[in-house]
């Protein structure tokens, strides 16, 4: 399978986010963060997403929230100064299959998985 790598402009990061966010039925997600200092972390395994969105008001404007799990067992993942945002799609449906969103010193990987 081929994949494109695109970079999502920052003006651009809020709309992107709620569209994916809004997706039905919603997507499963895989997620792992990736720092030199801890390595590889998983932080959910095939888990509904909820939501994910850019906080663009008050003390935590810029931030990234992930939101995954079911309802009264969510969990939360935020990247309180992200850099920048990659989506990689599958070429020929155009698909999302995984958003890398940076932050200094590592980065947050949300892998997209078929809901079969």
């Amino acid at each position: 399978m081929a994949h494109s790598n695109q970079e999502i402009p920052r003006d651009q990061w809020a709309s992107y986010l709620v569209g994916i966010s809004q997706q039905e039925p919603s997507p499963w997600v895989r997620m792992e963060s990736i720092a030199p200092d801890t390595g590889d972390q998983p932080l959910a395994d095939r888990l509904p997403l909820q939501e994910i969105s850019l906080e663009t008001k008050g003390s935590d404007s810029g931030a990234v929230q992930i939101i995954v799990g079911q309802e009264g067992a969510e969990i939360t993942h935020r990247i309180l100064n992200p850099e920048h945002i990659f989506a990689e799609l599958d070429e020929a449906s155009g698909t999302l299959e995984c958003l890398e969103i940076g932050e200094q010193g590592g980065k947050t990987l949300i892998f997209f998985e078929p809901l079969t």
